[in-house]
């Protein structure tokens, strides 16, 4: 073997040698690229979930809170219609508590309820775009809801007084009534 054909075999080798290397250091780096694409996609399943989690707990709250309205009107309607019937005569004009108001925030609550059973039944597949979409119809939402839970408690309060002055009114007559 003459000198140039052991070079040539040498320069063969190295080559050989450098192309095991590259196909060695490319399976290695293809497999941090998977291992990195994953560890993305388990940061943002995460951080959807959490977001999602955190969206739940909203609707929760936000039901807690009419729900408690709901259960005060309904408490106040059964205590009004156990009053005498010349209360609830006076106190006609105030009834709009029960018959219009009452079903607002049942509605509330049922809107509540379907967007509970939306989300919390959401796959993974679900996008962030539609997680944002679902914020954005809570938060709209829950302006809706502080709107109706402000009033109630003004519309309850209203209420409480104005039956106060008809069982004075009611009870002021009836000793005028047992003087006589």
């Amino acid at each position: 073997m003459d000198i140039a054909t052991t070079i040539s075999l040498g320069a063969i080798l190295v080559s050989l040698g450098s192309l095991i290397v590259t196909i060695w250091a490319t399976r290695l780096s293809k497999r941090s690229l998977n291992h990195a694409k994953e560890i993305q996609n388990k940061a943002e399943e995460k951080e959807f979930e959490r977001l999602r989690a955190e969206l739940l707990m909203h609707i929760a709250d936000d039901r807690r809170v009419l729900d408690k309205t709901r259960i005060e009107i309904g408490t106040l309607k059964v205590d009004f219609y156990a009053e005498a019937q010349l209360i609830q005569v006076i106190m006609r004009d105030y009834t709009n508590l029960f018959t219009n108001y009452l079903p607002r925030v049942e509605a509330s609550i049922n809107q509540l309820d379907i967007l509970w059973k939306e989300v919390s039944g959401w796959s993974k597949d679900k996008s962030y775009r539609e997680l944002m979409d679902a914020k954005a119809v809570l938060y709209r939402s829950l302006k809706d809801d502080e709107v109706v839970y402000d009033s109630g408690i003004y519309k309850i309060n209203e209420f409480k007084a104005q039956l106060e002055v008809a069982r004075q009114r009611v009870s002021q007559s009836g000793s005028r009534i047992a003087d006589c």
